[in-house]
Protein backbone atom coordinates (compact mmCIF):
# COMPACT_ATOMS: atom_id res chain seq x y z
CA UNK A 1 0.00 0.00 0.00
CA UNK A 2 0.93 3.46 -0.51
CA UNK A 3 2.18 5.18 2.38
CA UNK A 4 1.32 8.82 0.93
CA UNK A 5 -2.38 7.68 0.21
CA UNK A 6 -2.65 5.80 4.15
CA UNK A 7 -1.12 9.55 5.63
CA UNK A 8 -3.56 11.49 3.01
CA UNK A 9 -6.39 9.02 4.49
CA UNK A 10 -5.42 10.33 8.13
CA UNK A 11 -5.57 14.19 7.47
CA UNK A 12 -8.77 14.13 6.15
CA UNK A 13 -10.52 11.80 8.20
CA UNK A 14 -12.44 13.37 11.23
CA UNK A 15 -12.83 12.65 14.40
CA UNK A 16 -15.25 12.99 16.80
CA UNK A 17 -19.23 13.65 15.81
CA UNK A 18 -19.69 15.22 12.42
CA UNK A 19 -21.63 18.41 13.45
CA UNK A 20 -18.96 19.38 16.14
CA UNK A 21 -16.71 20.77 13.75
CA UNK A 22 -19.39 23.23 12.35
CA UNK A 23 -19.09 26.61 13.05
CA UNK A 24 -21.75 27.80 16.06
CA UNK A 25 -24.54 29.16 14.83
CA UNK A 26 -25.21 32.86 14.51
CA UNK A 27 -26.99 34.19 17.54
CA UNK A 28 -30.99 34.67 17.70
CA UNK A 29 -32.28 37.79 17.28
CA UNK A 30 -33.82 38.83 20.73
CA UNK A 31 -37.31 38.75 21.08
CA UNK A 32 -38.91 42.41 20.07
CA UNK A 33 -40.86 44.18 22.08
CA UNK A 34 -43.55 46.97 21.07
CA UNK A 35 -44.90 50.05 23.04
CA UNK A 36 -48.38 49.75 24.28
CA UNK A 37 -49.33 52.59 22.01
CA UNK A 38 -47.93 50.57 18.83
CA UNK A 39 -49.84 47.45 19.49
CA UNK A 40 -53.02 49.47 20.37
CA UNK A 41 -52.84 50.81 16.89
CA UNK A 42 -51.71 47.53 15.14
CA UNK A 43 -54.70 45.93 17.23
CA UNK A 44 -57.01 48.71 15.94
CA UNK A 45 -55.97 48.20 12.43
CA UNK A 46 -55.78 44.44 12.21
CA UNK A 47 -59.72 45.00 13.58
CA UNK A 48 -60.74 46.89 10.65
CA UNK A 49 -58.48 44.76 8.35
CA UNK A 50 -56.95 41.17 8.15
CA UNK A 51 -54.40 41.98 5.90
CA UNK A 52 -52.38 44.82 4.33
CA UNK A 53 -51.23 45.95 1.20
CA UNK A 54 -47.51 46.61 0.83
CA UNK A 55 -48.07 50.38 0.79
CA UNK A 56 -50.64 50.50 3.72
CA UNK A 57 -48.01 48.03 5.39
CA UNK A 58 -44.96 50.64 4.75
CA UNK A 59 -46.94 53.50 5.55
CA UNK A 60 -48.49 51.92 9.26
CA UNK A 61 -44.57 51.00 9.25
CA UNK A 62 -43.58 54.81 9.44
CA UNK A 63 -46.20 55.70 11.37
CA UNK A 64 -45.36 53.21 14.37
CA UNK A 65 -41.90 54.04 13.85
CA UNK A 66 -41.43 49.98 13.09
CA UNK A 67 -39.62 47.98 10.28
CA UNK A 68 -41.95 46.64 6.94
CA UNK A 69 -41.01 43.10 8.36
CA UNK A 70 -42.25 44.22 12.10
CA UNK A 71 -45.80 44.78 10.92
CA UNK A 72 -45.85 42.30 8.35
CA UNK A 73 -44.99 39.22 11.01
CA UNK A 74 -46.98 41.11 13.28
CA UNK A 75 -49.58 40.99 11.04
CA UNK A 76 -48.77 37.04 10.48
CA UNK A 77 -48.88 36.24 14.00
CA UNK A 78 -51.88 38.28 14.69
CA UNK A 79 -54.00 35.80 11.89
CA UNK A 80 -52.83 32.95 13.12
CA UNK A 81 -53.70 33.75 16.76
CA UNK A 82 -57.35 35.10 15.26
CA UNK A 83 -57.96 31.52 13.65
CA UNK A 84 -56.75 30.13 16.52
CA UNK A 85 -59.33 31.57 18.41
CA UNK A 86 -62.32 31.84 16.02
CA UNK A 87 -61.53 27.98 16.01
CA UNK A 88 -61.95 27.20 19.61
CA UNK A 89 -65.11 29.67 19.69
CA UNK A 90 -66.68 27.81 16.93
CA UNK A 91 -65.93 24.32 19.22
CA UNK A 92 -67.54 25.32 21.93
CA UNK A 93 -70.65 26.55 20.21
CA UNK A 94 -70.41 23.20 18.47
CA UNK A 95 -70.03 21.72 22.42
CA UNK A 96 -73.17 23.62 23.58
CA UNK A 97 -75.42 22.93 20.59
CA UNK A 98 -74.30 19.39 21.23
CA UNK A 99 -75.35 19.47 24.64
CA UNK A 100 -78.23 21.08 24.44
CA UNK A 101 -79.44 18.11 21.85
CA UNK A 102 -78.60 15.75 24.16
CA UNK A 103 -80.69 17.41 26.75
CA UNK A 104 -83.39 17.87 24.18
CA UNK A 105 -83.66 14.36 23.57
CA UNK A 106 -83.66 13.52 26.83
CA UNK A 107 -86.60 15.34 27.68
CA UNK A 108 -88.26 14.06 24.65
CA UNK A 109 -87.60 10.96 25.40
CA UNK A 110 -88.78 10.95 28.99
CA UNK A 111 -92.17 12.54 27.87
CA UNK A 112 -92.59 10.02 25.54
CA UNK A 113 -91.55 7.02 27.66
CA UNK A 114 -94.44 6.95 30.24
CA UNK A 115 -97.98 7.76 29.31
CA UNK A 116 -100.64 9.87 31.68
CA UNK A 117 -101.26 6.62 33.43
CA UNK A 118 -97.29 5.82 34.55
CA UNK A 119 -97.88 2.99 31.97
CA UNK A 120 -96.19 2.85 28.40
CA UNK A 121 -97.67 4.67 25.45
CA UNK A 122 -99.75 2.91 23.11
CA UNK A 123 -98.26 2.57 19.73
CA UNK A 124 -99.60 4.85 17.58
CA UNK A 125 -100.09 2.77 13.78
CA UNK A 126 -98.70 4.26 10.71
CA UNK A 127 -96.35 7.25 12.75
CA UNK A 128 -93.60 5.07 11.85
CA UNK A 129 -93.22 6.31 8.56
CA UNK A 130 -94.69 9.86 9.21
CA UNK A 131 -95.28 12.19 12.01
CA UNK A 132 -99.08 12.41 12.99
CA UNK A 133 -100.66 15.73 10.87
CA UNK A 134 -100.57 19.01 13.04
CA UNK A 135 -104.08 19.96 14.64
CA UNK A 136 -104.15 22.99 12.33
CA UNK A 137 -104.56 20.86 9.48
CA UNK A 138 -101.37 22.87 8.07
CA UNK A 139 -98.62 19.91 8.68
CA UNK A 140 -95.70 20.20 11.27
CA UNK A 141 -95.32 20.80 15.00
CA UNK A 142 -96.79 23.86 17.06
CA UNK A 143 -94.66 26.24 18.37
CA UNK A 144 -92.19 24.87 20.88
CA UNK A 145 -93.22 21.38 20.41
CA UNK A 146 -90.55 18.56 20.47
CA UNK A 147 -92.11 15.20 18.92
CA UNK A 148 -89.88 11.83 18.49
CA UNK A 149 -90.31 8.75 15.83
CA UNK A 150 -91.61 5.48 16.90
CA UNK A 151 -89.45 2.79 15.15
CA UNK A 152 -91.21 0.11 13.68
CA UNK A 153 -92.24 -3.08 16.25
CA UNK A 154 -91.32 -0.75 19.41
CA UNK A 155 -93.64 0.85 21.94
CA UNK A 156 -90.98 3.58 23.47
CA UNK A 157 -89.57 6.25 20.86
CA UNK A 158 -86.06 6.26 18.71
CA UNK A 159 -84.33 9.26 19.55
CA UNK A 160 -82.47 9.11 16.26
CA UNK A 161 -84.82 10.94 14.81
CA UNK A 162 -85.97 14.73 16.56
CA UNK A 163 -88.00 17.29 14.98
CA UNK A 164 -87.79 20.31 17.07
CA UNK A 165 -89.64 23.72 15.76
CA UNK A 166 -89.92 26.88 17.22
Amino acid sequence: MDLSFTASLALTRRIGHPYQNRTPPKRKKPRTSFTRLQIAELEKRFHKQKYLASAERASLAKALKMTDAQVKTWFQNRRTKWRRQTAEEREAERQAASRLMISLQAEALSKNVYSSDGGPPAPRPGWAQQPPPHPSGVGGLGAGQVESQLSPNRTSPDVKYLQITC
